[in-house]
């Protein structure tokens, strides 16, 4: 494939495909650097930035996007969302717990004064 094949489409001098073809050619050593300087009148710099540009868009999926980043905070704050939480179950379950060991001394209270069982015997009824 020669680079004349591209001079006509020289007039979209800045669209992208255009620069990735002449930057694959380049690349595959199919056309030498001077050969593509002289038939399309590009500068050397003009190509070579082309070609970071290439290069950071193939590398591009190795490297993490910011939006990567922003869903890190994002879970970050997720995380500390679930940790208050957890406190405040805790919190609640220890409440619970206390409220729960209040009615077991109330009813054991009640069971001595009044000496009638309030609650169900375990096991099967006979």
């Amino acid at each position: 494939m020669k680079v004349s094949g591209f001079i006509n489409l020289k007039k979209k001098y800045k669209a992208s495909a255009f620069r990735w073809h002449v930057v694959e050619l380049y690349r595959l050593e199919l056309v030498s650097e001077k050969q593509i300087l002289a038939e399309l009148n590009i500068s050397r710099n003009s190509l070579r930035i082309w070609n970071r540009a290439y290069q950071r868009y193939r590398l591009r999926r190795y490297y993490p996007s910011p939006k990567r980043a922003r869903l890190m905070k994002g879970k970050t704050d997720e995380v500390a969302l679930l940790k208050k939480q957890l406190a405040d179950t805790q919190q609640l379950l220890q409440h619970e717990q206390l409220k729960r060991e209040a009615l077991e001394i109330m009813i054991n209270i009640a069971e001595k004064e009044l000496k009638i069982p309030i609650r169900k015997k375990p096991g099967p009824k006979q």
